[in-house]
């Protein structure tokens, strides 16, 4: 069997092969439809690395969020609680944010701090409780970039930026509204100007911050 990186690589290179050939000939609209369906079918190499444990691994995550069962197995015990040793299986859409921040930064590795929480004192209503939440930065990516970036790409999610800690949290919440915030002093502040300026149209102008940081 091959390895799943591998099965990646060959996939990949199948898939620009075919594109390449087939470029100065019209795609009908059918071929279209199922390449796009084989390409979300195709695992995205996720680079990972615990900063706790100095673990490093690359898992092959769908664009959906879906893996075969032994990534799911991989990835329960990757994100495990460290204090507890307890595994649960991740939310779907929070997988499916990392496989869309490691097919944006394809040469990168998202560096996670924390994920799944259950050890005593975690709030009953943390999302990392419900292994929704994690807690990560990319290494020579701007926290801000990434941000706005899954800001404006998701909904039903938050995302928090915690500038001081240096670390993007996010998490996926099925049927409530996004939420966004900034981590300052020890205070979550809401509804932060950089949210409102993501999701904004290009076209419209960007007022300046009301709040420095903020």
């Amino acid at each position: 069997m091959l390895p799943v990186i591998l099965k990646l690589k060959l996939a990949t290179a199948a898939a620009a092969g075919l594109a390449a050939s087939s470029a100065p000939l019209p795609v009908p609209a059918e071929a279209l439809a199922m390449a796009v369906v084989e390409r979300s079918a195709v695992p995205v190499a996720v680079k990972l690395y615990d900063e706790n444990l100095r673990v490093s691994e690359t898992l092959g995550i769908r664009r959906d969020g879906t893996m075969d069962q032994q990534t799911a197995a991989e990835v329960k015990h990757l994100f495990r609680c460290r204090q507890t040793g307890r595994e649960h299986a991740m939310a779907r859409l929070t997988l499916a944010m990392l496989a869309a921040l490691a097919e944006k930064y394809d040469d990168k590795t998202i560096e996670f701090v924390s994920a799944y929480r259950v050890q005593r004192g975690e709030s009953l209503t943390s999302p990392h409780r419900d292994a929704r939440a994690i807690d990560f930065r990319i290494r020579g990516v701007q926290l801000r970039e990434i941000r706005d970036y899954l800001w404006r790409k998701y909904s039903e999610v938050g995302i928090g930026w915690y500038p001081s800690e240096q670390f993007i949290h996010i998490d996926s919440r099925p049927k409530l509204p996004s939420t966004a915030w900034t981590f300052l002093s020890g205070v979550n502040h809401y509804n932060p100007y950089w949210a409102e300026a993501a999701r904004r149209p290009a076209s419209e102008p960007r007022p300046l911050p009301h709040r420095p940081g903020v």
